[in-house]
């Protein structure tokens, strides 16, 4: 546990990543990593209970699921594209390297679920990909009506399309862009 603040410092560097996204389309003051980051894993947590799924499990995949952009930036879709073999290993690399500071069976536990984020290979995981669309989705539908930037809709459209999959979260986007 003294390595703890090792973690601490690789999670704290979120709070100044900006989301890309967002700056490209011309937004001053974006949402950190972090921010995002925090609203996927508390949705998450609370739809994985909801849902009856493994809420521990669904919480280590969420604190995980954007946790190499510390090292990485925050990588738009393109860029990512661009990067796919390589990112794909430098990620694990990363997820490796935080493991370290925590007790072995514990790392390990963190790691699995890693994995199964990365391979969409479980109901758990399945839920952490669209909660963090939806909640793309969601923050889109606040800026827009913030800030009036209609380039920001792209952002949301790419949302909907993400989570077609299941008609509740659609609606729960559709509703935020109309209120």
């Amino acid at each position: 546990m003294r390595d703890l603040e090792k973690l601490y410092e690789l999670i704290s560097r979120l709070k100044e990543v900006k989301r890309t996204g967002w700056l490209e389309r011309g937004l001053q003051t974006p949402e950190s990593v972090a921010d995002h980051s925090f609203a996927v894993t508390a949705l998450s947590i609370i739809l994985a209970d909801i849902k009856g799924l493994d809420v521990a499990e669904v919480a280590r995949m969420a604190i995980l699921h954007d946790l190499p952009e510390a090292v990485t930036g925050d990588l738009t879709p393109n860029q990512k594209k661009e990067k796919m073999g390589e990112l794909k290993q430098l990620e694990e690399d990363i997820v490796k390297s935080i493991i370290q500071y925590l007790p072995f069976e514990t790392g390990q536990k963190y790691l699995e679920a890693w994995r199964k984020l990365d391979e969409n290979s479980c109901q758990e995981a399945r839920l952490v990909k669209l909660i963090d669309k939806l909640e793309m989705g969601l923050q889109a539908a606040e800026y827009v009506k913030k800030t009036k930037n209609k380039k920001l809709l792209e952002i949301y459209q790419s949302a909907i399309e993400s989570v077609k999959e299941d008609p509740e979260l659609i609606n729960i986007l559709e509703r935020a862009i109309k209120e």
